[in-house]
């Protein structure tokens, strides 16, 4: 009944997409050029000036009641230019969203954007200009300087200077108190970086090594290196008597001062007035809502000159789950909604487009698998399993026992790739082998390698380990209702070979003890960094992360994490995967870089480090109709921050 249930679905979505002529090629377009680094470059390329600049007619009544200085004063020397998607805006208006936390912004992180001392490009490939207009390497790749915008200012007017990127680096990262651990991605070579201030707009980073990718590093949310020090100071003894911060930590239910200054040291807006860069600022917070109004001081523009952004104000609404969230979103009292949509129910958000006075957009996931399957292959509990877990042929049996094109039908509707864990087919490190291998349905095949490895069938037809024992595994996954059905096809796929699998949902809060403590025989996870983070963060093909998401071979990552203090020492196929991955951290050459990530994913194509299901899936974006400069087609996920890329101040109302 529920094959036949899921087919009619699907019968019906192809109809629906036949008759709507809505687009969902997957190797999607994005926009052009979506921005100009500076007026001047604006100026120069399409021979157009920016004579004077505009604002809202709230900021406008601002400045006649001398609350506010005039826009031109509020506006850095050098503002960042925004192309709209479809047209300059009109000013004015609320945007209304959902989250499921008090504590979270939800769905308005999208609208408030990441700023970061760089960006990420439309098509995720490269780093641009964004809080800095400009970066330089010298000495061999050794050291960074970055020129900042001059005369950008917070939130509360407040000026942004290269003070405020060597108080996060003295006054936070140097601080044992505040970061007992110091961020080994700014430890290149094993060593913390140096920053020093050369001028009020200029800051120079200095590493141990050649370390090129400190630019992709400044452009995800590794990159927010800057915190607001005119604000920050009144929390840290440095600047302020430590018996005064102690009686307002305990005024605020804090023991120490490091934790009344933990909260508010966010440059997200997610404190109300802190001090931020991003559009909107958190103004009120209830216990069922929260309130942004446009950051006056925003230093971007339209190519009118007109200042970003055109939203008044957001209201967001704290309700119970993310259930909830969605059903909003479907009854059309939502403005926006991307984060938690998803494609199972994305024939329910079509029936219900008119009388939600909505638009569904489909933009390309960056998820290279939307699951990988990750078997442990340090797991320490039964040696038995572990040496079957590391003999290649029982991963590649697993993987070609799998019915990737019925799970993409069933769970995905037909709108999914099979394929294998590996990068999305827009970055330079991709190769169709590795996304094709092992990746075909072919049990015949996954017999014999199991009969190969002597994994007889027993009495029941399952087979049995080198002990004699029945061979079962379990399977780990945190509740989500896709995984729940995947579980159960992956079941049946691999009962047909002889492995016996049970299938375990487990609490959140069990993930990260039971990954980390290697008690997981194998798990699930969502395969992202398979766009702009794979050079950065290759956690599914080499053991450098030791984390929840590791559950492949969390003692060899913990080995690396610890220097070898800990863990288990990695064979040598694996530690050269370590290797090429340092030697990618440092290369000045794109060229060798590309290489070496190749040779990484040729390694997992050919080894199965992780194994892969289906990909490249679209994900359901719902969108208001009167709310306008939203792309209809993009790039969405983790790797890219969604949609940091294409400037969310530009969207607005139009009436």
């Amino acid at each position: 009944m529920v094959r036949r249930f899921r087919l009619l679905c699907f019968i019906f979505l192809v109809m629906l997409l036949t008759f709507t002529s809505l687009p969902i090629s997957f190797a999607q377009k994005v926009p052009k050029t979506n921005f100009y680094n500076t007026p001047s470059d604006y100026q120069r390329v399409t021979g157009k000036r920016i004579t004077k600049f505009g604002e809202s007619p709230m900021l406008a009544e601002l400045v006649k009641q001398g609350k506010l200085p005039p826009v031109d004063k509020r506006l850095p020397k050098d503002p960042l230019v925004v192309v709209p998607v479809e047209e300059i805006g009109q000013y004015g208006g609320q945007v209304n969203l959902f989250t499921n936390s008090p504590n979270s912004l939800g769905e308005a992180d999208y609208f408030t954007g990441y700023e970061h001392i760089l960006g990420i490009a439309t098509d995720g490939s490269s780093v641009t200009p964004r809080i800095a207009r400009a970066w330089k390497f010298t000495d061999g790749g050794k050291t960074l300087t970055i020129y900042l915008r001059k005369g950008m200012r917070w939130s509360d007017g407040a000026p942004f200077t290269a003070d405020d990127i060597i108080f996060w680096y003295e006054d936070i990262i140097l601080n044992d108190e505040l970061t007992p651990v110091k961020p080994v991605y700014w430890s290149p070579g094993g060593k913390l970086m140096k920053v020093e201030k050369i001028d009020d707009y200029t800051v120079k980073l200095s590493f141990a090594v050649p370390y090129p990718l400190a630019i992709y590093r400044l452009a995800h949310e590794t990159g927010a290196i800057y915190r607001p020090k005119h604000f920050l100071k009144q929390f840290h003894p440095r600047y302020t008597p430590i018996e005064e911060i102690t009686k307002r930590a305990k005024a605020e239910g804090f023991e120490k001062w490091y934790q009344l200054f933990g909260k508010y040291n966010t440059i997200n807006a997610t404190e109300v007035n802190c001090p931020t860069l991003r559009s909107f600022v958190l103004t009120k917070r209830g216990t069922d809502f929260l309130v942004m109004e446009r950051n006056p001081y925003f230093w971007q523009i339209d190519i009118a000159g007109n200042q970003l952004p055109y939203i008044d104000r957001i209201f967001i609404s704290v309700v119970q789950s993310i259930d909830v969230m969605d059903m909003k979103a479907i009854s059309g009292e939502a403005d926006f909604a991307g984060r938690r949509t998803s494609l199972e129910n994305y024939t329910l958000y079509k029936e219900n487009e008119k009388k939600g006075n909505y638009r569904v957009l489909l933009w390309q996931g960056l998820w290279g698998s939307n699951f990988i399957i990750e078997i442990n292959q340090t797991y320490k509990e039964d040696p038995v399993l572990r040496d079957i877990f590391r003999d290649v042929r029982f991963r590649r049996a697993m993987s070609l026992a799998i019915n990737r094109e019925e799970l993409n039908q069933m769970l995905y509707f037909g709108l999914g790739v099979p394929r294998q864990t590996t990068v999305i087919p827009q970055s330079p490190y991709y190769e169709e082998s590795f996304a094709n291998a092992y990746a075909k349905y072919d049990p015949e095949t996954a017999n014999k390698l199991l009969d190969e490895m002597g994994l007889k069938r027993g009495p029941d037809g399952y087979r049995l380990r080198p002990d004699g024992k029945r061979l079962e595994i379990l399977l780990e996954h945190v509740p989500d209702a896709t995984a729940t059905r995947l579980g159960e096809m992956l079941v049946r796929y691999w009962d047909a070979i002889g492995v016996k699998v049970a299938v375990k949902e487990i609490a959140r809060e069990l993930q990260s003890p039971r990954a980390m403590g290697n008690l997981i025989q194998m798990g699930f996870w969502t395969g992202d960094r398979c766009a702009f983070l794979f050079p950065l963060e290759p956690y599914w093909w080499v053991p450098m992360n030791y984390g929840w998401e590791n559950t492949w071979c969390p003692l060899w990552a913990q080995w690396y994490a610890t220097g070898g203090k800990s863990g288990e020492e990695p064979p040598k196929e694996v530690k050269k995967l370590l290797t090429l991955w340092g030697k990618m951290q440092t290369t000045l050459s794109d060229k060798e870089r590309i290489r070496l990530g190749k040779e990484i994913l040729k390694s997992n194509a050919e080894n199965l480090w992780t194994i892969g299901t289906v990909g490249l899936t679209p994900q359901p974006i719902i969108v208001k109709n009167y709310l306008r400069n939203i792309p209809a087609e993009g790039l969405w996920g983790y790797d890219n921050l969604r949609t940091y890329a294409y400037f969310p101040a530009q969207i607005f109302i139009k009436k």
